[in-house]
């Protein structure tokens, strides 16, 4: 199968990141998309983040009924820190026959040549990237020379889509507020948010 992999920290998941998900889907001819928490974000260290179950179960809440989506909890299994390379590779181990597509901004692109094992990621994943407003396009070429591997080694395609400027930094702050966030979040993710007072003040 071709597989989405979709990872963040998704604390909480949002609107935009559904958008993102299913765009991607239909324009790459996805089969499915897995939403991936990291369990250790390395680019949080320190900071506070929701409980990775209950991350999980905000996301299973706002995918349920599209079958194409689902929850994968690989993370919590690995090692910290969550590294997409390592991620990636223990994916290949356990569904060797799937093509994996690694879903992401163009934001990240400039950032990915500091990843943990950078050529690692490149060679295990198609990179299907979503444009972002203000953030100059890198060519799979630029990123090839980023990296210092051959341009046929970076596989990546460009995806259109809606520009939802949503974060759940946002949301989290919005709620801490006491302000509303119906319509940013599945109605589902607002309510289990609201019944265990998450991001409350």
């Amino acid at each position: 199968m071709r597989i989405g992999i979709f990872g963040g920290t998704f604390d909480p998941v949002h609107l935009g990141h559904l958008i993102l998900a299913e765009q991607c889907r239909v324009q790459v001819g996805l089969d499915e998309v897995w939403f991936l928490p990291s369990a250790h974000p390395p680019h949080k260290p320190g900071k506070s983040v929701t409980r990775f179950e209950q991350r999980c179960e905000m996301i299973e809440l706002a995918v349920a009924g599209h079958p194409a989506f689902r929850v994968e909890r690989l993370e919590r299994e690995l090692p910290p820190p969550s590294y997409t390379a390592n991620t990636l590779a223990e994916l290949h181990r356990r569904h060797p026959a799937d093509d994996l597509h690694l879903l992401m901004g163009s934001d990240g692109l400039p950032d990915l040549p500091g990843w943990y094992e950078p050529r690692r990621v490149v060679d295990q994943a198609v990179l299907v990237v979503v444009p972002r407003p203000g953030v100059m396009l890198w060519t799979a070429e630029r990123l090839a020379r980023a990296l210092g591997v051959a341009a046929s080694v970076v596989r990546m395609r460009y995806v259109a889509c809606p520009m939802i400027d949503i974060s759940s930094r946002e949301i989290r702050r919005a709620v801490a507020d006491g302000l509303s966030i119906r319509f940013l979040v599945p109605r589902a993710v607002e309510e289990y948010i609201r019944d265990r007072r998450l991001y409350a003040a």
